[in-house]
């Protein structure tokens, strides 16, 4: 009998290359006006504060359609989800084209945030209707690879588009910028209906006996689509409320460095113009390595507790650093580059957990429950960041929010997690 590695390689090779590059860009849709962020501020007339509400706003409607998109899921199955999803905010990033106010700005990062709601427990609920627990870890990093890559390759892509495109046909570079980098989950979108299945049962690609071999590798299999009591019967489970709590850190960690990370750089390294989307991606490069090597030891050893604690005492100590070393511009970027490595190794390692904790009934609705209120997060760290830079009159002050989360995240992993029965979980 082949090992989990060997006898599920075909479906990773077919599966996580597609869904990276879709993630990619599902990220990259979020984060890409960080760049922008002094055009935009000009060319908008607003503040610090306001850029980051608006970075934040997408987290409302982000969570509010988390539950009816998870609903959707259980009805139209994974394929068209994930499709429909990709196509609606490809065709909202283009109306960014035509806003001039700054309300304007934050209506349609609400509009965008509903749109992109049900993209990523659609692929964890997918990615667990493929793969076994022995190798989830790698799978969901596999995946989850794409947010680094969003940075080290949206980056210098986004700098470049910000510097080429400015004024073209009298339209400003941060707009012709977020239309680029609109069009390609338009066609992502329609490649995912052609080419994914809706699970291992559906594969025609797969020979009969690979299809049973994994089909009888896969517990997940199992889940209930149909139960309607399960749209609330995960907030029942005390852990799910706890995992709650740590994606919420896990959030503001992430959302509140990732968001502020070129506009951090400025400030410790002060790079010549042009060079900020190199400087950028060293950081999201770093942390690629990080995630990698983190979900490879943390699938070895068969540990969750501390691959996910760790990572966010990590990001609690380099932020501080950080704001004490920010005169030494090349040590600050150091430990800039360890704490984004470390918050994205948390968000690697997040939901392996869950199909254990939740029960296989509420999978679909509880990725849902646990991304959706965790999101908050998404909003606090980075209207957090911006009100406290404006506020506090210091550029970095706003890491101490991060490091608080990240410290409380830590606790809670270790509360939630260390018993024997879920420390392998």
């Amino acid at each position: 009998m082949p090992s989990d590695h060997t006898l599920f390689r075909v479906a990773v090779r077919r599966i996580i290359p597609l869904l990276v590059v879709c993630y990619m860009f599902s990220y990259l849709d979020r984060i890409n006006l960080s760049f922008a962020r002094a055009a935009m501020e000009q060319d908008l007339h607003f503040s610090d504060a306001t850029f980051g509400l608006g970075a934040g706003l997408f987290f409302v409607g982000y969570i509010v359609f988390q539950v009816p998109s998870a609903l959707l899921l259980e009805k139209f199955g994974p394929r068209r989800t994930i499709a429909a999803i990709m196509i609606a905010w490809s065709l909202i990033s283009f109306l960014f084209v035509i806003i001039s106010t700054a309300w304007e700005f934050c209506a349609l990062r609400v509009l965008l945030g509903a749109a992109e709601a049900g993209f990523y427990p659609a692929v964890l609920y997918y990615l667990a209707l493929w793969f076994p627990d022995s190798i989830r870890a790698r799978v969901t990093t596999g995946f989850l690879i794409a947010i680094p890559l969003s940075g080290a390759i949206g980056g210098p892509v986004s700098t470049y588009l910000l510097g080429a495109f400015d004024q073209v046909l009298s339209v400003h570079a941060w707009k012709w910028m977020i239309l680029i980098e609109a069009i390609p989950p338009l066609l992502l979108g329609l490649t995912v209906l052609k080419r994914l299945d809706d699970g291992p049962a559906s594969a025609a690609w797969l020979d009969a006996p690979t299809k049973q071999a994994i089909l009888t590798r896969l517990p997940a299999q199992n889940i209930s689509t149909n139960d309607t009591t399960s749209v609330f019967a995960a907030l029942k489970q005390p852990e799910v409320l706890l995992l709650v709590v740590i994606c919420f850190c896990q959030a503001v960690c992430n959302y509140g460095i990732v968001f502020w990370v070129p506009t951090f750089i400025e400030q410790v390294i002060a790079p010549a113009p042009g060079q900020l989307g190199f400087y950028t991606a060293i950081p999201f490069a770093v942390a690629a390595l990080a995630m990698v090597l983190n979900a490879r030891s943390s699938d070895r050893h068969n540990e969750r507790c501390w691959h996910l604690a760790g990572p966010f005492l990590t990001v609690a100590l380099c932020l501080v650093l950080t704001f004490l070393l920010q005169s030494h511009g090349a040590i600050a970027l150091v430990f800039l580059t360890i704490a984004l490595a470390a918050a994205l190794c948390v968000t690697a390692m997040i939901f392996t957990v869950t199909p254990h904790v939740l029960e296989k009934r509420t999978l679909a609705t509880g990725l849902a429950w646990i991304n959706s209120l965790g999101a908050i997060g998404g909003l606090v760290g980075p209207y957090g960041i911006g009100w406290m830079r404006e506020h506090l009159h210091s550029p970095l002050s706003g890491v101490f929010l991060v490091a608080a989360c990240a410290t409380l995240g830590a606790i809670t992993t270790v509360y939630t997690l260390s018993s024997p029965v879920r420390r392998t979980a």
